[in-house]
């Protein structure tokens, strides 16, 4: 008990004594100078996260993306090798994956309208406008097809001559000039 107890107090203590207010300093001047947090960092304290789980550090400029995921391996986990990106289209992969990334997000938020807006129509022959995607999303995109989104491998996106896949090909993406595209849903 006196283990557990004698740290409660010290960090008690601490806590209690903590004054960030400077010798001849009032607390109305405190108040309008930035607090600086002196607050004890201890070793075993996880680093600070993103929304996807990874630490803030390994981010590549806060996108949620890690610089593992921005590598890509030339050699897949089912020991086939992936087609070049030029060949399937790509000329801006960092932004790709930042656009895949972006199409996560918004899957994740069942956020239509925006999702409407990446998309090259017509699609599915019977979607052609954004009105169309919207009216029909949960139809368009089904639950397999977010769910591929959801587990993208950024290490490993399947491409080819006719773009890049999600898992199991439920969605393609191509790029078009300077912009990427959703061009394909497959249910």
């Amino acid at each position: 008990m006196k283990k557990i107890l004698l740290p409660i107090v010290a960090l008690s203590l601490l806590f209690a004594c903590n004054n960030n207010t400077a010798p001849g300093e009032t607390s109305a001047t405190a108040a309008a100078a930035p607090k600086i947090d002196s607050t004890p960092v201890l070793a075993d304290t996880p680093a600070p996260r993103n929304d996807t789980g990874n630490t803030l550090k390994d981010s590549i400029l806060g996108t949620g993306l890690t610089q593992e995921e921005m590598t890509d391996d030339s050699v897949f986990s089912d020991g086939s090798k992936p087609s070049s990106w030029e060949n399937a289209g790509f000329t801006d992969v960092k932004g790709f994956k930042l656009f895949l990334k972006k199409v996560q997000l918004l899957v994740m938020n069942n956020d239509k309208e925006q999702l409407a807006k990446l998309v090259r129509y017509p699609i599915q022959k019977t979607v052609k406008t954004e009105e169309d995607f919207i009216k029909n999303y949960n139809v368009i995109f089904s639950k397999e097809a977010r769910l591929s989104i959801a587990r993208i491998n950024f290490s490993q996106i399947f491409r080819n001559d006719k773009g890049a896949m999600s898992e199991e090909g439920k969605v393609w993406f191509a790029q078009d000039g300077n912009a990427f595209r959703i061009i394909a849903i497959n249910n």
